[in-house]
């Protein structure tokens, strides 16, 4: 057998533990390195030469702290000079990369050396954060009554995720032209420049992406837009940008283009791979997001047509019969006047209890069409119009169990009052109930809205006249992140309760800022 000029003694021979360990450590894919107890690289392995982008004669014998980046280097240096060190640990360090340093003393030939093994975490962490922005922007769609702000924070996320320095998300209207719906990092008044822009016949990247149904990479963007005096709106706003590439990724929806989400990117910088998948997943997610804005702008218009006709409903069945007894009760009294005045005390009675009703009646309506009146009187006091009408119409018992005015956003409270609105609608001209009792309470984790009557009763999972109303309370009370139970029995009365988050009834929308580099 051939030895490759080696005797069979030496062929044969077992390397020693230290050979295969300093073998091991020359070819191993993880960076290793060494340092003495005054701070300074004795060994590089080829893997931590290549990390570092240094030959070893670069890199031993000089300071550790030298290869960390600057802003930095105080926090790490005082980490290593203290203690920590003495025990295997590991830190993290944020530079041009997200690395661990996983440490550990050691006593060799009499000296105090510190061994370190690097991992790279830039790309798993890349990941994570990809994975939380794409679950928040997902959730923001269920969260954000506004389509702005959820494309707002969408933009923000991406910013934040990728290497990306800017984002806007234009959206397709109607008349052709682009309307910016979501930005972060772009220069105040950009959204408005580039529509000026857009009206003398600059071409928008977004549009092109749009009509190719593709994704559209613009480079050297800002030296061609201050050239061209189609683009002179942005000129002043462009000079001084950090990014000179844009990258236009197509809004699709069922096969149609409903606008584009664009990324910003540095001069000379194309985006990795890894941003490009993320950023059509981010697409992806901003289609949901206007899909489901257009959705529920079309629920929102078909519950406002159900409040208007039950408003014209209302106004048949309460005020204008009221008006119309008011009238009959006062040709009565004028009858009784001419005939026998004393008999006027019973008519006048019915004339003042209409009146009393129907004034409760229109004031209880007036709070539904002018609902900034709600902001004015809080919901206590709209409850209170309601209650009034329950009293004075219908000669219900009311019991009224209300804690204080609940610490809620308007728009929370406006949907906590409809909720109520309709329950307290539903015991008072379907229930034939003679008592109600109206509770409203909050502490720290929720609101509470519970309503009770005594009145005939039904079958929840069934349909039942007059309680056509039910599921729009069910998704009033899920849009505020809450949920509505229902208690009721045939001749055993209802009890409608409404639990809210006391976090997201009094959320706000997301502001952001422009990411530092």
């Amino acid at each position: 057998m051939a030895t490759t000029g080696l005797s069979k003694h030496q062929a044969l021979a077992t390397p020693s533990v230290d050979e295969i360990v300093r073998a091991l450590v020359e070819v191993v894919p993880t960076p290793v390195v060494v340092a003495d107890d005054s701070g300074h690289y004795v060994y590089v392995n080829p893997a931590a030469r290549a990390f570092f982008g240094r030959p070893a004669e670069d890199l031993v014998g000089t300071e550790v702290i030298d290869s960390i980046v600057p802003r930095e280097r105080e926090e790490v240096g005082s980490y290593l000079c203290s203690t920590a060190t003495a025990e295997p640990g590991r830190r993290s360090i944020a530079g041009e990369r997200e690395v661990l340093l996983h440490h550990t003393p050691m006593a060799l030939g009499g000296k105090l050396l510190l061994i370190g093994i690097v991992e790279d975490v830039t790309e798993n962490r890349r990941v994570r954060r990809e994975a939380v922005a794409l679950a928040q922007s997902a959730a923001s769609l269920a969260v954000n009554r506004s389509l702005d702000a959820t494309l707002d924070a969408l933009a923000q996320s991406i910013v934040e995720t990728t290497s990306a320095v800017a984002c806007g998300i234009y959206l397709l209207e109607p008349d052709g032209n682009l309307r910016t719906a979501g930005t972060f990092g772009l220069p105040r008044g950009y959204a408005a420049a580039a529509d000026a822009a857009q009206t003398r016949g600059a071409p928008r990247a977004a549009i092109r992406a749009m009509e190719a149904h593709a994704t559209v990479i613009d480079e050297d963007v800002v030296t061609r837009r201050l050239a061209d005096p189609r683009f002179s709106p942005l000129h002043d706003l462009i000079r001084e940008v950090p990014w000179s590439v844009i990258v236009s990724l197509p809004l699709m929806h069922h096969d149609a283009a409903i606008g584009a989400l664009n990324a910003y990117y540095p001069s000379g910088q194309r985006p990795p791979e890894i941003d490009m998948s993320f950023l059509r997943a981010m697409a992806d997610q901003a289609t949901s997001a206007v899909d489901y804005a257009r959705l529920l702008s079309a629920s929102r218009d078909k519950v406002a047509l159900e409040e208007r006709q039950r408003l014209a409903r209302d106004l048949h069945d309460s005020v204008s019969q009221a008006v119309y007894g008011i009238a009959l009760g006062a040709r009565s009294a004028q009858e009784m006047l001419a005939k026998d005045p004393s008999q006027l005390r019973e008519p006048l009675d019915y004339i003042v209890r209409l009146s009393e009703a129907a004034l409760a009646e229109m004031r209880a309506l007036i709070f539904e069409l002018r609902p900034e009146a709600l902001e004015r009187e809080g919901l206590i006091g709209a409850l209170k119009h309601h209650t009034a009408v329950l009293r004075s119409r219908h000669g219900i018992t009311v019991e009224e169990v209300i804690a204080g005015e609940p610490t809620m956003s308007w728009e929370s409270k406006q949907a906590l009052y409809r909720i109520a609105q309709e329950a307290l609608h539903n015991a008072g001209r379907h229930a034939r109930a003679t008592r109600v009792r109206v509770a409203l309470n909050q502490d720290d984790a929720e609101i509470r809205l519970e309503v009770w009557d005594n009145g005939v009763g039904f079958d929840p999972q069934s349909e039942h006249p007059g309680h056509f109303g039910l599921n729009t309370m069910r998704e009033r009370a899920t849009e505020l992140g809450g949920r509505l139970e229902i208690e009721s029995r045939a001749e055993a009365g209802t009890k409608i309760r409404a639990i809210i988050p006391a976090s997201r009834s009094n959320s706000s929308e997301p502001i952001g800022s422009p990411k530092s580099r």
